[in-house]
């Protein structure tokens, strides 16, 4: 299942050329319409790995209960996964509903730099273990254009003895968001034991080159899929 993507759209009004005149004389006076502002089409490809402050975002259900998503990931040292020292990430993600949490994942993100690649991660879902291993990996282009998409990666899950318990895929889209900003779309979409997993996380990426910030997050808690903004 597809998640839908955060979208902006820019409404311009019609611009209309107006002409007067009068009798005995004739005067007129045109103007241009205004041009239209543009959103942002293109934007240099932030390096990774990025360092995301925690940031909380909220949501409603068709119930109309409240809902809160909270996220942060941050580089964090050195370690070792699967034999390989690696730099590493501690990405932590906490749904609430009504306040109360109901589902927390926290994980070490395990990556090489010059050039930045994945190796995997490890960590809980509501206090449960699990490991992924990166299986293939495809690093963004040097500039993000709306309209393009592509694969980011593809993982295995494995528990603790190294049985494969389920698989992940990652993929990109970029969307229009404003003249400043585009959104990168980041869907994943997977398996673990036998539970969907589904998860599209939204980063406006500036113009300016400051830190991505996450925008949206739609998460799917127990069957149901919970848009977060």
């Amino acid at each position: 299942m597809r998640s839908k993507r955060l979208t902006t759209s820019l409404c311009l009004l019609p611009a209309f050329l107006l002409a007067a005149c009068g009798g005995g004389g004739g005067s007129s006076s045109n103007s241009a319409p205004p041009a239209p502002t543009q959103n942002l089409q293109s934007v240099a490809s932030p390096a990774q790995p990025w360092s995301i402050s925690s940031t909380t975002l909220t949501g409603t259900d068709s119930s109309g209960n409240s809902w809160t998503a909270t996220y942060s990931s941050a580089p964090s040292g050195s370690g070792t996964f699967n034999g390989q020292v690696a730099n590493t990430s501690t990405v932590s993600l906490t749904v609430s509903e009504n306040g109360a949490v109901v589902s927390t994942e926290d994980s070490t993100a395990y990556y090489l730099v010059s050039p930045y690649s994945p190796l995997g991660l490890s960590g809980t879902t509501n206090g449960v273990a699990w490991t992924a291993i990166v299986t293939s990996f495809t690093a963004f282009p040097s500039t993000l254009t709306v309209g393009s998409s592509g694969p980011v990666l593809a993982a295995n899950y494995e528990d603790s003895m190294g049985n494969v318990i389920g698989g992940l895929t990652e993929t990109y889209t970029v969307t229009a968001d404003s003249p400043t900003a585009l959104f990168l779309n980041i869907d994943a979409a997977g398996t673990i034991n036998g539970t969907q997993v589904t998860e599209t996380l939204t980063y406006a990426i500036a113009s300016d080159g400051s830190a991505p910030t996450l925008a949206q997050a739609q998460i799917t808690v127990n069957g149901t899929t919970l848009t977060f903004q």
